[in-house]
């Protein structure tokens, strides 16, 4: 048994070591990872009336038309309208015209004994600048060279991409072999217990993902067909709306803040291009789109997957932000969740609890969690190895 345990940790750190010395070259397997986890469960369901290679071709067809969609009747107003968007606010007389607003606001607003020694500031600091302009120049021609040695990178990167396909569909062909792998390298004594910490772990992670993936895309189709009718009302002007509609729905993956991170580029772009009345209306649009989703949208998509108090929660994102970037913000509910129910359990077990007791006992768990897809056929091939 403890020889056995070794030789399974031996194994999982010498696959941590590779995939950490491979880096950014697993990107694209990474994203298939999490594909492949969005996209099981809606090929176990077509598993039930269909082989499943067609349900995974089928999926896929759907990928596809969806796709086409896009670029067919989307990409190009959403590629004009970006483009018209950088153009707009980093042509040379748009920063003129914000540097003018500048001066004359610094003139207008600051009291003028406190102008000269800002001003004195400046001034001494200018020499500073210059003397390190030649560093700035190397430092500008070493990032030149570095990023052309990244282009190998980007395109072994591409080339990920283009297997992508393919592989993936071995991966969701085989999922059942897997948990069948799985399930025989474990004693039965910990097959109980392991198989619901799983399920613990991708309830919440699952309803929690595929929640916000499904808020973001009513939130950002909310958006843009809000913004379009109100720009048909006399007087206001509202423009590049497909960026700022898409960028509402990716800023609604982040939990708590989304909604705000979404407003405020809307807010400020109509601001300068239809002026206050136009932005207020925005601002109008925005806090009704929060009111719908906070009452009617999040309760029924979401539930209560996640069920930790925004005290908490602002706090956990907080921390998963500095400790591990946007993707600490985005994961922090549902890590915390599956911590949550995960404690629960591990305390109803120490307790002498046995794991289907303890399972029924952890209260956020509103519905009892379904033995995982292929499990029972990975329990019933692993019997041999249970002593008798």
């Amino acid at each position: 048994m403890v020889a056995r345990a070794a030789l399974i940790g031996l194994a999982i750190v010498v696959v941590i070591g590779l995939i950490s010395a491979a880096g950014s070259a697993l990107a694209p397997f990474v994203v298939g990872l999490v594909l492949a986890y969005l996209l099981t469960p809606i090929v176990n369901r077509l598993d039930r009336w269909m082989p499943r290679w067609m349900a995974i071709l089928f999926v896929y067809a759907v990928i596809l038309v969806i796709f086409a969609g896009i670029l067919i009747f989307l990409a190009p107003p959403l590629i004009n309208q970006t483009i018209r968007l950088v153009v707009r606010f980093t042509r040379p007389d748009a920063l003129e015209r914000l540097a003018t607003d500048i001066v004359n606001w610094y003139y207008a607003t600051v009291p003028r004994e406190f102008q000269s020694p800002l001003e004195q500031i400046v001034r001494n600091s200018l020499p500073v600048v210059q003397e390190n302009l030649s560093t700035i120049v190397s430092a500008a021609g070493a990032f030149l060279l570095s990023q052309m040695r990244q282009i190998f990178g980007v395109l072994s990167f591409l080339i990920g991409f283009l297997i992508l396909p393919i592989w993936l569909f071995y991966v969701l062909h085989d999922s059942r072999k897997a948990r069948i792998f799985v399930n025989r390298q474990l004693d039965y004594r910990i097959r109980p217990d392991f198989w619901n910490v799983w399920g613990i772990v991708d309830r919440s992670l699952s309803a929690y993902i595929r929640g916000q993936l499904t808020l973001g895309l009513i939130v950002g189709v909310g958006v843009g067909v809000s913004l379009t009718i109100v720009d048909f009302i006399p007087g206001i002007d509202v423009d590049y709306i497909l960026p700022l509609a898409l960028w509402a729905g990716v800023a609604e993956l982040v939990p708590m803040i989304g909604a705000m991170l979404g407003a405020v580029p809307a807010v400020i772009v109509t601001l300068f291009v239809g002026g206050s009345l136009s932005a207020l209306v925005v601002v109008v649009v925005f806090t009704i789109v929060q009111l719908v989703e906070n009452n009617f949208l999040v309760p029924r998509i979401i539930g209560e997957s996640v069920g930790v108090h925004p005290a908490i929660l602002i706090v956990v994102l907080v921390v998963f932000g500095a400790l591990f970037g946007l993707p600490g913000v985005i994961l922090a509910a549902p890590a915390t969740a599956a911590a949550r129910d995960l404690y629960l359990y591990a305390y109803r077990r120490i307790s002498g609890k046995s794991p289907a007791e303890a399972m029924a006992l952890v209260p956020h768990l509103t519905k009892p969690l379904k033995q995982p897809h292929g499990q029972r056929e990975a329990t019933q091939a692993a019997q041999d190895q249970r002593p008798a």
